[in-house]
């Protein structure tokens, strides 16, 4: 995504907000890992570190953001809640770090993990 100002230009990848996005899930609690977008075969991958952005689609619609998350969250952890500090804290990152506006962030649970 390109923001244009007096003096050029700015291209921000959708791998820079998947990044972003995934980096800023992980700090949420209740949340074991992200899991990999397309599952094969029922197996489900956790991944962290510098692989989370592999659980995290980036859309763009008419300059805002679209953002799913593909998460793995704790056992005996109220699901809703988790979800929503997950995309409260995404959008806050995301939108902090790009000047970009979020026009929706979905939060798909996989797993719950023990």
């Amino acid at each position: 995504m390109k923001i244009i100002n007096d003096l050029g230009y700015i291209d921000i990848t959708r791998k820079a907000i998947a990044d972003i996005a995934g980096n800023a899930a992980m700090e949420c609690y209740g949340l074991v890992g992200m899991a990999h977008k397309r599952g094969k075969d029922g197996l489900i991958e956790i991944l962290s570190g510098d692989q989370a952005n592999k659980g995290v689609g980036v859309k763009i619609e008419e300059d805002h953001l679209i953002i799913d998350l593909y998460v793995i969250i704790e056992y005996a952890i109220k699901i809703s809640v988790v979800a929503e500090n997950i995309i409260s804290n995404v959008k806050y990152q995301v939108e902090k770090q790009t000047s970009l506006k979020v026009r929706r962030i979905s939060v798909n649970v996989v797993s719950v993990r023990v």
